[in-house]
């Protein structure tokens, strides 16, 4: 945008002249305000509309999520079913042993 200075081109314009001139450019700040404001609303429009999928993504994300003692129960949990495989002491691993056992000695 250029604004025009009355006075770059002819030195001599009357009162009116420059009068005139000064309002032609205040109208055009204005207008370039205005249509900055617009652009400004806009984007951020633009942008809102982009955050609705980040809102369902991260409370989708939340409700998949679990919480420092639920892991450490799931943990314990695990632990404690592994050491009793090792150690044959899982029930299913027992009857696993026991039909093997019945089988090999003929009763199965």
């Amino acid at each position: 945008m250029a604004f025009e200075v009355p006075h770059k081109h002819d030195i001599s314009l009357d009162g009116q002249g420059m009068r005139n001139q000064m309002i032609e450019n205040f109208e055009a700040i204005e207008q370039e305000d205005k249509d900055d404001d617009q652009a400004l609303s806009d984007e951020v429009t633009d942008r809102k509309k982009g955050d609705d999928g980040l809102e369902k993504r991260i409370k989708k994300l939340e409700d998949n999520s679990a919480t420092h003692d639920e892991v450490t129960t799931a943990r314990d949990f695990m632990n404690d079913k592994a050491e009793r495989i090792v150690l044959g002491t899982d029930l299913s691993t027992v009857k696993r042993a026991v039909e093997m056992i019945l089988k090999n000695e003929g009763v199965i």
